[in-house]
């Protein structure tokens, strides 16, 4: 394995284990054209699956001609993990409603299944979202594109796309007692995977603009797995400059170019998105908290903590709910 791949793969991995999701459908609906359906803007991850058919996806404040409507095929996953307003419809020209109108005049029916009747060709999807918990949502969400989209169609699909589509198809169509809560757990694994395909992906296409193009910078991604492996360690600007071979000015600024923060920021977030996760998932006091993730003092945490996630290191752990997390727009 080379040190890129190393370095990736710690990324990686250090982002999953942060990612607790709270899944839950929109609906599995049976549409036959014409259709179309207008998403507002919500504070979640939104996900599309088709199951069969194909339709047109459109996310607002795009420019249509660098970023035209998406054609979905069956098979075809698609996330916006920031819950960006977008039209799915069965052609880019049809007019679109807004869903919640949609939903108020077509009602579930016992199966949980919405129908549109119609004389054109039969799409069928099943919709939902991610709640990501607070602690996960930074700082690497941030630098997730606004859409993944992953083709069933594509010669390097990978095979969990076809195994998991496959149940989720089923699932849906079958009808079954339970099915809403299989499709959800489900649907975790095909976000998780998601993630991993989107790193993987863009680690090997180098190029400035790509998602997670840090990761195909050396200096960069070598810098990322230091604060990801090490945030304990007191790192400064300089300090992680020497550490990558990179002058100070050279690699504050490639750092801010390819993450789109400035590494001390980046920093700060990950130290307390790791003490969020270490309050969720361990009984270590504050105070041990705060020496794992690089502060001096439980005091010196607890001000910082309670300024990101709107409560105190105590009540968060005892699961008061924290205020929604800051997020970059993607």
């Amino acid at each position: 394995m080379d040190l890129l791949t190393q370095i990736t793969d710690d990324v990686l991995h250090d982002f999953l284990h942060s990612t607790h999701l709270r899944t839950s459908l929109y609906c599995q609906a049976h549409l036959c054209a014409p259709w179309g359906l207008h998403v507002p803007r919500r504070d979640v991850s939104v996900f599309h699956v088709v199951t069969q058919g194909s339709c047109w996806l459109r996310v607002d404040g795009l420019d249509a001609v660098e970023a035209p409507p998406t054609q979905l095929g069956a098979g075809d996953l698609v996330i916006l993990p920031h819950g960006h307003a977008h039209t799915i419809s069965d052609h880019p020209a049809t007019p679109a409603r807004d869903f919640a109108d949609f939903v108020a005049d077509h009602p579930v029916d016992r199966h949980g299944i919405v129908t549109v009747n119609g004389e054109g060709p039969v799409t069928t999807l099943v919709c939902g979202e991610f709640q990501l918990e607070a602690d996960a949502s930074a700082p690497l969400l941030s630098l997730l594109p606004v859409c993944l989209h992953t083709r069933r169609t594509q010669a390097a699909s990978p095979s969990w796309i076809d195994a998991i589509v496959d149940l989720v198809k089923d699932e849906a169509h079958a009808a079954q007692p339970g099915a809403a809560a299989v499709i959800t757990r489900l649907s975790e694994i095909v976000f998780v995977q998601a993630i991993r395909e989107e790193v993987r992906r863009a680690a090997a296409e180098p190029g400035e603009g790509a998602w997670l193009a840090a990761l195909a910078h050396p200096q960069v991604a070598e810098a990322l797995a230091l604060i990801h492996r090490d945030p304990q360690e007191p790192w400064t600007l300089a300090a992680l400059a020497r550490r990558v071979g990179l002058s100070r000015s050279a690699f504050s600024a490639k750092f801010t170019a390819l993450v789109g923060t400035p590494a001390m920021h980046y920093l700060l977030e990950m130290r307390l998105s790791k003490a969020a996760t270490l309050l969720r998932t361990q009984s270590a006091t504050v105070r041990a908290v705060a020496r794992a993730v690089g502060y001096e003092s439980d005091v010196s945490l607890s001000k910082a903590f309670k300024r990101r996630f709107g409560v105190a290191p105590g009540m968060y752990r005892r699961g008061l709910p924290p205020s929604p997390p800051r997020r970059q727009e993607g």
